[in-house]
């Protein structure tokens, strides 16, 4: 049986267009998946403006002004004591290059010759955040803007804005009751929202919007790769090649011949759905919430349920070898549809079928492979990811049983 193991396994590394289609192709998709969400996922990025920083009589009049600069303008994302320089936009990157200079004069001719975006000043005890006339363009250009901009420009403005409140509740305290500033519990209020909001974390990982579109390639790639295990039983059949007339006349047992295609398939699916998915992680930087062990799993079990879905339908009588190949073809294609692989549209039309037709998103083996990996991502546990496993593994017994009973019925009459 091994030695038809070896024998297969080779047969399907020397299938150039099977190599292309089921290793490369993917790899390209995804890279063109890159090209489009790349700009879509940085325009929700902060970037750091280059700003500078008036420090005149006023600003060194102002306290906590400087707090917030060095806070906003330094790559770690504590805050202090009093809740002026927190700011983690997403990773604790700074928000601010500051240029200090003496005058309002100096900063505005760094405005005017390009070398700083915006300015901050303290003017009648008002921090103000101005922004030059070429940066607000770029900010309000959609093209120009996918670089971050609009975002960072506004939780700047934001954070100048609490800075000003604050300060005024600082200051209403310190005329009507100074003796509440000496009370830690009031001075600690201040600016804080810990009463109002609460922070809690529903999945593994922060979600992401591309995400699931490069999950559904993953199952896609994972059916066009049926195609393995379609030659694999074509090439024990003695209608459909040379090499299954021989193997016909073989002393092996059919059920031996079938496991060494079986493993083959399974091992070359497997292969190839997991450079796919290692191109993801680390090409394309799409995360798997620091769970890539469990995306092996997942490869493993995605790989055995196309290799099922592949015998089941190399099994089909009466079919010649290129038919098998078109409807392996048409259905990881029109399947990949009710995945989401396609656009915001076929992303949301899966959706609609998941809540309303759950039934027929259960039945879809290309929906049930993108779920190992969205299961892998966004849960605490592995509770979903072992349940989508388990329907699976059902689906593929259910193959395997059947495409089992349609091998051992058939006949032929000339041998």
């Amino acid at each position: 049986m091994w030695q038809t193991f070896l024998v297969n396994l080779k047969l399907h590394l020397r299938e150039k267009t099977q190599l292309f289609w089921l290793f490369a192709f993917p790899i390209i998709l995804a890279t063109m998946f890159n090209g489009m969400f790349g700009n879509i996922a940085e325009s929700f990025e902060l970037h750091p403006l280059d700003v500078a920083v008036v420090e005149d009589t006023a600003w060194k009049a102002s306290y906590g002004a400087q707090i917030l600069v060095d806070g906003i303008s330094s790559d770690s994302s504590t805050s202090d004591a009093d809740g002026y320089a927190k700011v983690d936009p997403d990773g604790g990157s700074k928000l601010v290059n500051a240029t200090k200079v003496n005058s309002a004069a100096q900063a505005e001719r760094l405005l005017a010759d390009g070398t700083a975006q915006g300015m901050l000043q303290v003017v009648d005890g008002k921090m103000r955040f101005s922004v030059s006339q070429s940066t607000q363009s770029s900010a309000s250009d959609v093209m120009a803007s996918s670089s971050g901009l609009d975002i960072s420009l506004t939780v700047l403005g934001n954070i100048v804005d609490l800075y000003n409140r604050n300060t005024d509740v600082v200051t209403d305290i310190a005329r009507d009751n100074p003796a509440a500033l000496m009370d830690g519990a009031v001075t600690g209020s201040i600016g804080s929202a810990s009463g109002y909001t609460k922070e809690i974390q529903l999945t593994n990982f922060k979600p992401s919007g591309t995400a699931r579109y490069y999950y559904a390639l993953l199952g896609m790639a994972a059916l066009m790769a049926m195609s393995f295990a379609i030659n694999a039983v074509t090439m024990t059949q003695a209608n459909l090649s040379a090499l299954g007339i021989r193997r016909s006349l073989s002393p092996l047992p059919k059920l031996q011949q079938l496991m060494a295609g079986f493993l083959s398939s399974w091992l070359c699916s497997f292969l190839s759905l997991t450079v796919a998915m290692l191109y993801i992680r680390f090409g394309c930087r799409i995360s798997l919430g620091g769970r890539e062990w469990a995306a092996v799993g997942a490869c493993l079990v995605a790989s055995f349920a196309a290799s099922a879905f592949g015998t089941l339908l190399g099994a089909l009588p009466k079919i010649p070898t290129g038919a098998k190949h078109g409807l392996c073809t048409a259905l990881a294609c029109i399947l990949s549809l009710f995945s989401g692989l396609y656009g915001q549209f076929a992303m949301q039309l899966s959706d609609q079928i998941a809540q309303h037709a759950p039934v027929l998103s259960i039945l879809n083996p290309a929906q049930q492979i993108t779920n190992l990996f969205y299961d892998i991502l966004y849960y605490d546990n592995f509770g979903p990811f072992l349940t989508t496993t388990g329907i699976l593994a059902a689906m593929s017994l259910v193959c395997l049983v059947v495409a089992t009973i349609l091998l051992r019925r058939q006949r032929y009459e000339y041998l």
